[in-house]
């Protein structure tokens, strides 16, 4: 009977291990992770689109942080770029087009994910002149869950 109950206490205590070491994997970073706690900038002139983005990514547990003036967006990638994970871009603003507002984001930090949206099908064209610098393109209006499958995508959790 002693044997039975010895046996019983090495494979629980062999058990508590296993899980120790299963919490503790859990915990570290995936290899190619950015940031461990994912912060998206959302860049768009046009409110509506701005919010909707913003609380669909609040909803799946990303951090936001939304600009919706072009020249605000770079200054605020400037102060916060360490721990942005994702930019997502409107490619058609009006007071500064989105290859401008990109081209000052990449001359920050040129390893930033960066995903285009748009609403105009041109504006893809000149997005896959810029191919090896932008994760994607979304055209505007897109259903929402495009965009967080996209996001998923490119950033995770760790």
């Amino acid at each position: 009977m002693i044997t039975i109950l010895e046996i019983w206490g090495v494979c629980l205590f062999a058990l508590f291990i296993f899980c120790l070491a299963l919490c503790r994997a859990a915990k570290q970073p995936i290899p190619g992770l950015r940031h461990p706690h994912p912060t998206i900038l959302v860049v768009d002139d046009n409110a509506g689109v701005l919010n909707t983005v913003r609380m669909g990514l609040e909803n799946e547990g990303y951090t936001v942080l939304t600009a919706s003036d072009p020249h605000d967006s770079i200054q605020l990638f400037r102060e916060q770029s360490r721990n942005i994970s994702l930019v997502l871009l409107d490619f058609c603003m009006l007071e500064m087009t989105g290859n401008r507002v990109f081209d000052q984001l990449r001359m920050i930090d040129p390893e930033v994910p960066v995903l285009l949206m748009t609403g105009f099908r041109e504006d893809i064209e000149t997005a896959r002149k810029l191919q090896n610098n932008v994760q994607g393109c979304l055209l505007k209006p897109f259903p929402l869950g495009d965009l967080i499958e996209k996001v998923r995508e490119l950033v995770s959790f760790a």
